[in-house]
């Protein structure tokens, strides 16, 4: 199945040296970004690059500020809550996240000329706002049970991992710089030196393995951005976009064993990495309004480039007739990754006072993200070939509406995000529902949103030559994000 060849290309590049965590997973993950805006954008399910007057437009379709009036500022206050499933042969386990996030700031300062005065150009504003890309709260875990080595049977353990990885890849040196070599120092593989490979030590079944992982942080982006307005018939604007994103992943690993006729005990493994990144965009976008019944948009972001770092050590704990406690030297590498460019088309119906209908569709092609390394032009090059061969582009679907009656607002939405891998089996699509209520005043308005999101994935700590005997563990991640934005006018 593709999806397990890209799992154990993954495990294998993560297994084999220094660098944690620089793979085709880490720049699909700042590629594939959330659902963000105001409460009122993401109560229609994201549908705004038609729309304009909203400060969703400042992370969306820059065009939107000429359709402003008057000047804006909005806070955008989130509470996120969710659970993932995770399945492993029949087992399943469920954990639970919530907690507080800021989801955007706006401030949008309009100036446009009186109706009674002449010219084309009937105003423009001025815009900056914080809007948060993507969450990486999470938590999962699993336990199953598995056989053990023996004499002419190779283990479903970690340990047999490490050392076929060993063989492969080497170990570490006196320093311990990777798993392989905490492994060697703490005796669970030895090297056979008449055939030139390393082994694992003998792990009698059943073992009993059990994994904890933990994610956080969070993807977001400051945008500078200005739109004008061109005889209230066409919309013109443009962008700079500041992003900043934190991911931290701390995994810990442990098996153990119940047989007094081997040494083994028990093993912990832990390990974490931190990755925080600054980059760089621009957008350009135009909003046609041919008459008071039809709105069409479209908006042009450029790859992001983005200057990357990570820190990362592992830790391993054994218990056989004595205990060793060893871990790798704190690490750390600087490299740079560039996400794809997006391409955002809409069309909104406005039905006069009574609402809107809206629609978008949004092309990202995944496959042409890129790593590298400005000091060796040739380390990424088999990622980057990955990346090339294992994801394609997706065209993401979204479409919303809003009732109104008298001051108040009612929306609903929805979403669906494309599969990015190539010839995968498994499905990666991501879905959300939306909904929300809003109250609109003269000089003041509350607009509350639920998105209710939904993706799955597939996880393996370690990787086997025999594919058939590693763990695969199916994640189900539901997540639901309560928003509320308050916007005042002046």
């Amino acid at each position: 199945m593709k999806s397990i060849n890209i799992l154990t290309g993954l495990a294998l590049l993560c297994l084999a040296g220094n660098v944690m965590a620089q793979n085709e997973n880490d720049a699909l993950r700042y590629s594939r970004l959330g659902m963000g805006g105001t409460g009122r954008v993401q109560a229609i399910g994201g549908s705004q690059t038609a729309l304009g007057g909203d400060a969703g437009n400042l992370a969306g379709n820059p065009a939107g500020l000429g359709l402003y009036r008057r000047s804006e500022f909005t806070f955008t206050p989130g509470i996120q809550f969710g659970n993932t499933e995770s399945k492993i042969e029949g087992t399943s386990s469920v954990d639970q996240r919530q907690g507080l996030n800021l989801g955007g700031l706006g401030l949008v300062l309009s100036r446009r000329k009186s109706d009674g005065t002449e010219g084309a150009w009937r105003g423009g504003s001025f815009g900056i706002g914080f809007t948060r890309q993507n969450s990486f709260q999470n938590k999962f875990n699993y336990q199953r049970t598995t056989r053990g080595a023996t004499s002419d049977v190779v283990g479903s353990t970690i340990v047999q991992s490490l050392a076929e990885s060993a063989t492969r890849y080497g170990i570490g040196d006196s320093n311990f710089e990777n798993r392989e070599g905490l492994a060697y120092e703490t005796f669970l593989i030895n090297y056979d030196q008449d055939v030139k490979d390393y082994y694992a030590a003998n792990q009698i079944g059943p073992i009993q393995q059990s994994e904890d992982v933990l994610s956080q942080g969070a993807q977001n982006q400051w945008d500078f951005a200005y739109g004008a307005s061109y005889r209230d018939k066409l919309f013109l604007g443009a962008s700079i976009g500041l992003s900043t994103l934190r991911y931290n992943q701390v995994s810990t690993f442990k098996e153990s064993e119940n047989n007094t006729t081997t040494v083994f005990q028990n093993l912990t493994l832990r390990d974490e990495f931190t990755t925080t990144g600054n980059g760089i965009n621009g957008r350009l976008g135009v909003i046609f309004k041919p008459n008071d019944l039809i709105r069409v948009g479209g908006s042009i972001q450029t790859p992001t480039y983005f200057a990357m770092n990570d820190t990362y050590q592992t830790s391993l704990v054994v218990a056989e007739h004595e205990s060793h406690n060893v871990s790798t030297d704190p690490g750390e590498y600087s490299y740079n990754l560039t996400t794809p460019m997006r391409l955002n088309g809409g069309v909104a119906f406005i039905l006069g006072k009574n609402g809107f209908i809206s629609g978008d569709v949004e092309y990202v092609n995944h496959s042409k993200a890129r790593l590298n390394d400005d000091s060796d032009s040739d380390i990424f090059r088999d990622t980057n070939n990955r990346i090339s061969t294992d994801f394609k582009s997706v065209v993401n679907v979204k479409i919303g509406a809003e009732g109104r009656f008298d001051v108040f607002r009612v929306r609903a939405g929805y979403a669906l995000y494309g599969d990015p891998y190539q010839n995968s089996t498994y499905d990666r699509k991501q879905s959300y529902i939306t909904g929300g209520v809003g109250i609109k005043q003269a000089n003041y308005f509350v607009d509350a949103a639920l998105v209710n999101s939904a993706s799955n994935s597939i996880y393996s700590p370690y990787t086997l030559e025999n594919k058939t005997e590693q763990p695969m563990v199916d994640t189900k991640n539901r997540f639901n994000n309560l928003i509320f934005t308050v916007g005042l006018n002046f």
